[in-house]
């Protein structure tokens, strides 16, 4: 009898915590994939839980991800750690812990993780067998007004969008963007007012910038209710090189919580999200990224 109270208890704690790792096979960590209606990624695994300070990055190949988890203790400590998992002969190895800090974020190629840090975000190159020693791309260091380079997002040509010290807005951080122009990165932009609304009360962060350029995803406060700490947006690449007014994506992916940290995987078919939830819990949600296509064209055609 006793046994069988063990085996039940056994599978309830499996059924809680998602697969066993040794089942992970296939692309996004063998997951069913989702629909038009988000969903929480892999469950037990990446949302787990502890708050989950990034959505998780893949690489091209599909075979490394990573992303930044948060655990808050019961003396209101934070105990933050970089966790990644790799495929081999089609097999996810368990979550492990890096030594590496930093919300992460792969290079379109796949050549190098970045990951935001206070002075500059160090970046990581891939070398034949793992990564090198952190690195800094000297922004801070050479435009020191700047004084942080969080949440990078970088392109196709290796522009990054980043948020910066900005006075005038929530917590004086706003979002830029720096060229990579001959090696070295320009000095960073600040994005115009119609992504960056200005004010005490208007945080803008955590910009997911597409591959081409064409777009761009990221949170804002503005205008929320004030429990409501943040909703994603987007805006749209004109030809003239402008930017869209920004659309506020629609009630399956905002809610009265908070939502951030908007990425999209690399084939460009899912989008990844967190949204926080109760009791300093925050998952990560994915869908379908199909709806992006639809409102460039939406907003294109006008």
């Amino acid at each position: 009898m006793k046994i069988r109270l063990l085996i039940i208890l056994l599978l309830i704690i499996k059924s809680s915590f998602g697969q066993e790792f040794t089942d992970l096979t296939g692309d996004y960590l063998g997951q069913p994939l989702p629909g038009e209606i988000p969903q929480v990624f892999a469950r037990g695994i990446v949302s787990d839980i502890y708050l989950q300070h990034s959505a998780p990055t893949f690489s091209p190949d599909g075979n490394e991800v990573f992303w930044w988890t948060t655990k808050i203790d019961t003396m209101k400590e934070i105990k933050a750690s970089l966790r990644t998992m790799r495929r081999i002969n089609n097999k996810w190895t368990k979550p492990e812990r890096t030594p590496y800090l930093g919300e992460p974020f792969f290079s379109p190629d796949g050549k190098m993780l970045y990951l935001a840090a206070v002075d500059g975000p160090n970046y990581l190159e891939r070398q034949e067998n793992g990564w090198s020693e952190p690195k800094s791309n000297g922004i801070v260091a050479n435009y020191p007004e700047i004084e942080m380079v969080y949440w990078p997002s970088i392109t196709q040509n290796g522009t990054l969008y980043f948020n910066g010290h900005a006075e005038g807005f929530k917590f004086d951080i706003a979002l830029y963007k720096s060229e990579l122009i001959n090696g070295e990165y320009t000095k960073p932009e600040l994005l115009p007012p119609n992504i960056n609304i200005p004010g005490d009360g208007m945080l803008n962060q955590t910009a997911y910038i597409a591959p081409d350029e064409s777009y761009l995803i990221y949170c804002s406060r503005s205008f929320t209710p004030i429990d409501d700490h943040g909703d994603i947006y987007i805006c749209i690449k004109q030809p003239d090189g402008s930017w869209s007014d920004r659309i506020k994506l629609d009630i399956r992916i905002n809610t009265e919580g908070m939502e951030r940290f908007p990425s999209v995987s690399p084939d460009g078919k899912y989008f990844f999200f967190t949204r926080y939830g109760q009791q300093y819990n925050e998952d990560v949600y994915w869908m379908r990224a199909n709806f992006i296509d639809c409102l460039k064209e939406k907003i294109m055609t006008k």
